[in-house]
This record gives C-alpha cells, sequence and structure tokens, in this order.
C-alpha cells in the first residue's frame, strides 16, 4: 500500500468509477433490492454469475435491469433517493484547479449518472476534448434509456472480450495520450482490468483485494476525503 503525498499536475488524468465509489452504494444493486423477493433472487443470481466469470456485464445487466416493472416515476424516485460522495465535488475542484484530466468509466448506465450529477448542476458529455474541460465532465458509461415499458441499454463500448459493456481499459489507453500519468479511483470487478494499467491506483473492495493479490502498490480509501487527504 502506498502512503506517500501525491502532487496533482495538468500531466495527470484521473479516471474514476461511479457506482460505490462516487454514488455511495451501488445503484444496481439498490434499484436489485427495491425488487419484489423473487425478482429480487433471480437478479442476485445474474450478480453472482457475473462475479465467478460465468456471464458477461451485458448479459447480468440485461436480465436485472429487464426485471424491472415500475413506472419510469417510480424509476426516478429510486434513483432521486440514492447520494453521492459530497467530497467527490471538493476533488473535482482540486483537479479543475491543477489542470489534470478526469474522465468518470462506469459499467452501469448512463441515464442514472447523469441525473445523479445533473442534480449538483454538472453538465456531462462523452467528448475526449473535454478531459481537461471546467464546463463538462467527462463520461463513459452504458446508454440507456427509462420508460414505462421498461429499462433499454445500449453497449457501443464493449470491446471483443465481451466482459464488460463499457470496455474501461479502452477508453483509458485512448485518453491517456498526451498525459504522463494516469490515476484510477475505483472499487469493483468491472475496474479490475483498467487499473491494472495506471501508474497511480486508489482502491477499496474487490480492487483493492485484486491490488493485494498482485502486489500492486496502491491507496486504500473508503471514500473521497481519503483521496482528498492523499493528494496535494
Amino acid at each position: 500500500m502506498s502512503s506517500a503525498p501525491l502532487i496533482l499536475t495538468d500531466q495527470d488524468l484521473v479516471f474514476s468509477d461511479f457506482d460505490a465509489t462516487i454514488s455511495l452504494i451501488d445503484t444496481g444493486l439498490a434499484m436489485i433490492n427495491s425488487l419484489p423477493a423473487p425478482e429480487q433472487a433471480e437478479a442476485w443470481a445474474s450478480e453472482h454469475r457475473w462475479r465467478r466469470g460465468e456471464i458477461g456485464s451485458m448479459e447480468c445487466l440485461r436480465e436485472q435491469w429487464g426485471l424491472w416493472q415500475g413506472s419510469a416515476t417510480e424509476m426516478f424516485a429510486l434513483i432521486d433517493s440514492l447520494q453521492v460522495d459530497e467530497r467527490f465535488f471538493d476533488f473535482l475542484a482540486l483537479v479543475r484547479a491543477r489542470g489534470a484530466g478526469l474522465a468518470i468509466v462506469s459499467d452501469g448506465l448512463q441515464f442514472y449518472l447523469d441525473r445523479m450529477m445533473a442534480r449538483h448542476g454538472l453538465r456531462t458529455c462523452a467528448d475526449d476534448a473535454c478531459a481537461q474541460s471546467t464546463d463538462c465532465l467527462l463520461r463513459f458509461s452504458n446508454p440507456s434509456a427509462v420508460t414505462d415499458a421498461g429499462v433499454s441499454i445500449e453497449f457501443p463500448y464493449a470491446n471483443e472480450c465481451g466482459q464488460c459493456g463499457n470496455c474501461k481499459a479502452s477508453h483509458l489507453f485512448r485518453l491517456r495520450r498526451g498525459f504522463v500519468r494516469t490515476i484510477y479511483i475505483g472499487d469493483g470487478h468491472s475496474d479490475l482490468c483498467a487499473a491494472r494499467y495506471a501508474e497511480v491506483i486508489f482502491a477499496k473492495d474487490a480492487l483493492a483485494e485484486d491490488c493485494l493479490r498482485a502486489g500492486r502498490a496502491f491507496y486504500p480509501f473508503s471514500d473521497f476525503s481519503g483521496i482528498l487527504s492523499a493528494v496535494q
């Protein structure tokens, strides 16, 4: 594990996961836990199959979100009840003040990421040129739409391995050109691949366990307060 202070500069590009990293809890799991018992058990079975590597996240996400039978109004009410880590906004301000780049990379759904960020006055976009923008928050997640007929999901960022709907590593490889150092912040199974190619890792939960097994240095954190205490 790392403990030396990290000096952030305009040569750094930060990648951050969203669910249970910027958001306080995993949004998909919050949706699952709101389902009636039979559907909830089915959704958790898909989750465990994905974690064991038996299915990719595209199949998992379609199965889980396909179990939602509520209205669009009910879905948005659920999303609006979920919170983000307020210290993330302090971190974002620091990143922008230093001229560093930042991209949110999520294998979750775009509709709730955008809605939760808009609630805090942040406009999101998927334009690579906005990595260092102070006007738009660069994010890549799975495009999705909510209607009373259900939740539709698209996967334009998947690659040939089929494991993730949104290949975070491909975004890292593409966006890091022009930067000296990449910093990765994450917690879950969808972060394991991309984080291995970053020069600096902030990790908790499954990602921290993976780093420990592989002998990779990382900064442990529980929330963005911990990250801010390590960054100067």
